[in-house]
């Protein structure tokens, strides 16, 4: 098995993805690796984008990188994520949040493509999610609604 670097956790603004995230600090903390918070949230219309896109000021598109911080998720607006992230950061991890346009699996599995040694963990049972045949993907029972 190849060695992994990145760790992603889907995660959402409230609890009901815990159990996922806390394997995935669990699991990036075994394997010394980055941890990216997926934030499913973070699409709020197919007519908005949770960051700076080209239209919204010069430049601002190109500012954003691949992976935020808890600053830059509060400046977009996403204060639990960044609250997630820091609780990481807080218990040693090298720890970030993305939000992504689009919340669906074939976004998430191009974000995945594009991360160095990546495995992903997501919760058991979510149709919308369902990438647990890949072998870089684990699944995690989540918390119950």
């Amino acid at each position: 098995m190849p060695d992994i670097r990145t760790v992603i956790a889907v995660t959402g603004e409230d609890d009901r993805f815990e159990p996922v995230r806390l394997a995935a600090i669990d699991r990036a903390r075994t394997e010394h690796a980055t941890l990216i918070l997926y934030d499913v949230d973070a699409q709020t219309s197919p007519l908005e984008s949770p960051l700076p896109t080209a239209w919204s000021a010069d430049g601002t598109d190109e500012e954003v990188g691949d992976r935020l911080g808890p600053d830059e998720l509060e400046a977009a607006g996403r204060e639990p994520i960044a609250r997630q992230v820091r609780e990481a950061r807080g218990r040693g991890l090298d720890a970030w949040g993305w939000l992504p346009s689009d919340s669906g699996k074939d976004a998430l599995l191009e974000y995945v493509g594009r991360q160095p040694g990546a495995r992903v963990l997501v919760p058991d049972g979510d149709p919308d999610l369902d990438i647990a045949d890949l072998p870089e993907a684990e699944t995690v029972p989540a918390a119950a609604r």
